[in-house]
């Protein structure tokens, strides 16, 4: 599917795409809060290629390792409604460079697509503990 879709996402110039909140069968995650009245979708594009020469770019040209992931969804606006892709969210990091990058990748072992999301410097803990709710 995620071929397909790339091939398809290549010959439209204009693609746009965002990620949202991920509801897995046996778990579920918050709801995103809701939108203000300023909400809008951005028109982008993002690099796709085989999770081996991705991966290889990442680790071999910035010095990044995989460091956390987890499940979520990517919305490809195709058509007015979108079409939700689920995908394996990675973040890399350079612990000596504190450069970064997020990517998404199909989680079918039978398709061989990931995809940067963004990428960036100066990664650091915001000062944050998070701390388990019991409530949830």
């Amino acid at each position: 599917m995620y071929k397909t879709l790339t091939a398809g996402l290549f010959a439209i110039t204009a693609s746009a795409f965002m990620l949202s909140n991920v509801h897995a069968e046996e778990k579920s995650l918050p709801d995103l809060p809701e939108p203000s009245g300023k909400s809008f979708t951005m028109m982008t594009s993002i690099a796709c290629d085989t999770k081996e020469a991705m991966s290889d770019v990442i680790y071999k040209k910035y010095g990044e390792q995989m460091f956390i992931q987890g499940d979520g969804q990517m919305t490809v606006m195709v058509n007015p409604q979108g079409t939700l892709l689920p995908g394996v969210v990675k973040v890399w990091a350079n612990p000596e460079k504190w450069t970064f990058s997020i990517t998404i990748e199909d989680p079918n072992p039978n398709n061989d697509v990931m995809c940067l999301l963004t990428s960036g410097i100066n990664l650091k803990p915001n000062g944050t503990t998070i701390k388990k709710d019991s409530s949830l």
